[in-house]
């Protein structure tokens, strides 16, 4: 059996990293009663370095 992996992009645009957070925080718990075991990751873009990021979830 072939094992697949579905990723998707959300975009949050906010003034800081809690309120960004918060925003994540909801769609995480809204995809989690539909989607279990889900892995989930925050990342804070950057223009000119690569994206920092926090699992959540």
């Amino acid at each position: 059996m072939n094992e697949y992996k579905l990723t998707f992009t959300v975009t949050i645009k906010d003034q800081d990293d809690p309120a960004a957070r918060k925003q994540a925080k909801g769609i995480i718990e809204a995809l989690g009663e539909v989607v279990a075991g889900a892995e989930v990751k925050l990342q804070q873009v950057h223009q000119d370095k690569p994206p920092r990021g926090v699992r959540m979830g």
